[in-house]
């Protein structure tokens, strides 16, 4: 009787464990493998934010087009004989005709040309600068998504440990060598680790469709990878990282660009101050009287105000930009030097979680020994069995979390190259 007790529980522990396999396997993808270098590629080319980046710049390059263009060129008529004859007949006709073409104040189209040129440059940099977080973002999902299939899989485990646990514990119930509440309780565990791996599916899932939404595709693609999660010792050195951030960053040379832009708005200010706006142009009369053409030049001059509050603003407005910039790099210090810190941090972390793991497989082996001999009671294995589970976890969490200190220490130095094999 109790053969057959032992063999029925066995059968139902291999059919629910055939039943979460297939669940988790699920999870896994037929389609091709990405590693993250391709992911970071296809991102390049398909993340929303890059295409959107990339059409701001065709937009710069527009207005600049149409900012170095002469102004519009001016076309006026004048129709007369609207009033009535000595007959009573209006004869309308067309008297004049003139056309004149605007010129800016001299040197104005050129510096509004060249400040045109720097938005284009800006946008440029604010291309580097949405890559620099795209691939940051990247790299999180890709070791979050290999971290949570880690957790998958030692919730797996821990559920056919468990399992196979409990099918003793039943065993030696059946034969009056353990206590009922000993049975119970290995059932609560078994039911707890079933849900741990319906929370660790569910939490994968999740972030392969953030994934797919990185990459341009829809949140349901099939979508694996084919690189595990593994530690790669930092290769940063402060000293140097430092110095590179301030020569590399987009922001800072965006900022550098905007000041000098500033600084050409000053100047073209006070050019509009001394130089006039001009236009020339040709009219003809063809009037009955008088039959004639004539050549016209018309000036626009600041008169009232010597336009010097638009000059005062553009000082101020330079003066602005440059504190904004000193401002900005004082803050580039200090964002480098956190990223660094925490990159560090992790690093050290993942070394003495590397080491706690290697003491918890050690643990698992001698804590099952010790629990068949009868040496530990009942409790202080399912106590130990949990602490194993959670080291496992805190190793790949930390590591995970050593990626992305990384990817955040590279986004700040702007150590951010674009993927190999793409168009920039």
């Amino acid at each position: 009787m109790k053969k057959q007790i032992c063999a029925i529980l066995i059968l139902i522990n291999l059919m629910s464990n055939a039943g979460l396999l297939l669940a988790a396997e699920e999870t896994l993808s037929s389609a091709e493998a990405l590693s993250l270098d391709q992911s970071l590629r296809i991102a390049y080319v398909k993340n929303p934010r890059m295409i959107e980046a990339r059409k701001s710049i065709s937009a710069a390059k527009g207005r600049w087009i149409q900012a170095e263009a002469l102004p519009d060129p001016e076309l006026e008529l004048e129709v007369g004989g609207y009033k009535k004859n000595e007959d009573g007949v209006r004869d309308k006709s067309l008297d004049a005709v003139s056309v004149s073409q605007p010129l800016d104040p001299l040197g104005a189209r050129f510096l509004r040309g060249r400040i045109a040129y720097d938005s284009v440059r800006i946008a440029k940099g604010d291309l580097n600068l949405v890559w620099g977080e795209v691939r940051k973002q990247i790299i999180e999902l890709y070791a979050r998504i290999q971290a949570e299939e880690k957790a998958q899989e030692i919730a797996l485990d821990n559920l056919n440990a468990t399992r196979q646990f409990f099918t003793r514990v039943e065993t030696r119930f059946q034969s009056g060598n353990a206590l009922q509440s000993d049975a119970i309780r290995a059932r609560i565990e078994v039911s707890r680790a079933e849900n741990d791996l319906l929370i660790r599916q569910k939490n994968l899932k999740v972030s392969k469709g953030e994934m797919n939404l990185a990459l341009g595709r829809s949140v349901e693609s099939p979508l694996s990878l084919s690189e595990s999660l593994e530690y790669e010792a930092l290769h940063y050195e402060y000293e140097k990282i430092k110095s590179i951030a301030l020569e590399q960053r987009a922001d800072i040379r965006n900022e550098k660009t905007r000041l000098s832009s500033r600084k050409k708005g000053f100047w073209s200010a006070l050019l509009k101050t001394f130089f006039p706006q001009m236009a020339i142009g040709v009219e003809r009369t063809t009037e009955e009287y008088e039959n004639d053409t004539s050549l016209l030049l018309k000036a626009s001059y600041p008169l009232w105000g010597f336009n010097l509050g638009a000059v005062k603003e553009a000082k101020a407005e330079k003066d602005i930009q440059k504190v904004r910039l000193e401002a900005l790099e004082r803050q580039v210090g200090l964002e480098v030097y956190r990223a660094f810190l925490e990159a560090e941090l992790t690093d050290q972390q993942v070394t003495l979680q590397k080491k706690a793991l290697d003491e918890a497989n050690e643990l698992l082996r001698q804590i099952t020994l010790q629990y068949e001999s009868g040496e530990v009671p009942f409790l202080t294995y399912l106590e130990n069995i949990k602490t194993i589970k959670e080291t496992r976890l805190a190793y790949f969490n930390v590591l995970k979390d050593y990626k992305e200190k990384v990817a955040e220490l590279e986004r700040v130095i702007q150590a951010t190259p674009a993927p190999e094999g793409v168009k920039q």
